[in-house]
């Protein structure tokens, strides 16, 4: 077992590589066609990523159509696909290339006033548009990011590669790298934090996203309240022919000693940027998996959303 576990996470690697380094030979236009193509695949053929997406959806715009939530879903499946896509380019492309895609940049100037007096800044980068360009752009910073380790171990290293060659130092979740990320703030640079994943329920409470209970991780509010960075929204949203790069403030409340409170307004301007283009946000993930003791779960196994007979009509 060990051996074909080996071989099959062998493959993994190889398919990715190859994948990547074909797709990092064709222009960016084509690239997204071919992502939306296979976004498209996958909506029609109502696949996990789809139910998740009808659920999430359904979850937090109880005030739209299906009509309207269908449009959404199978928009942000093709965006989830064309992100995967762009991974080509993101890894092989040179730095001066990929900063011909970098159509607009908006707030830079919050991160080099923060850094400037010596003070970290902690960014918030909720898995939205490209969320992956960001490093290419903030290399140029002391910039620190914890990443969670791939299911096939051997994709770690190449993975790395490609995402810190531009400058950014990113350091797999444990002890070593949450001591970094501290130690990084004390020295006033700069740390982005996924700020959406679902920890464990010992490492994070309840709290609304979208009005609906999603266990948050209190790792952020722990981190403001022993380093006091200036925390800042981080977003790479995908446009006509590039991206646009935002860095945004984040309301007041997220620097409140009460965890609830400050959890709360994390979620809050997590929403904020959702709302902003809904179809940019990666709906397929379980982000209410781990509801209250005694609530019902909202991903039961086998779960298939109906489609309304002329959802799916443009």
């Amino acid at each position: 077992m060990p051996q074909a576990g080996g071989r099959l996470d062998r493959l993994a690697v190889l398919v990715v590589v190859t994948l990547s380094r074909l797709l990092s030979w064709l222009p960016l236009r084509v690239v997204r066609s071919l992502g939306g193509l296979v976004g498209a695949a996958v909506w029609m053929a109502n696949g996990r990523a789809a139910r998740i997406t009808r659920v999430n959806l359904t979850l937090c715009f109880p005030e739209l159509s299906q009509r309207e939530k269908a449009r959404i879903g199978r928009r942000s499946v093709q965006e989830t696909a064309r992100l995967m896509a762009e991974t080509g380019l993101i890894w092989h492309w040179s730095k001066k290339r990929l900063l011909t895609t970098l159509a607009a940049v908006t707030g830079q100037e919050l991160i080099d006033g923060a850094l400037s007096e010596k003070r970290g800044v902690l960014l918030l980068v909720p898995h939205f548009g490209n969320w992956e360009y960001l490093g290419l752009h903030l290399g140029c910073y002391p910039f620190t990011a914890l990443y969670d380790p791939p299911r096939f171990r051997s994709l770690e290293a190449p993975i790395r590669r490609a995402r810190d060659r531009h400058g950014a130092r990113l350091l797999p979740i444990g002890r070593v790298g949450l001591r970094a990320v501290y130690r990084a703030l004390h020295d006033g640079e700069m740390v982005g934090i996924l700020p959406d994943q679902v920890p464990d329920r010992s490492a994070g409470i309840h709290a609304p996203f979208f009005g609906v209970p999603a266990l948050t991780m209190t790792f952020v509010h722990r981190l403001i309240r022993k380093t006091h960075p200036l925390v800042l929204m981080a977003s790479v949203t995908r446009v006509a022919g590039g991206f646009e790069v935002c860095f945004s403030e984040v309301p007041e409340d997220i620097y409140l000693d009460d965890a609830a409170a400050s959890v709360g307004a994390m979620n809050q301007a997590i929403e904020n940027l959702v709302r902003s283009d809904p179809a940019q946000y990666q709906w397929e993930y379980k982000r209410f998996k781990k509801q209250p003791l005694g609530v019902d779960k909202v991903y039961p196994k086998g779960l298939t959303a109906p489609v309304s007979r002329g959802e799916e009509d443009e």
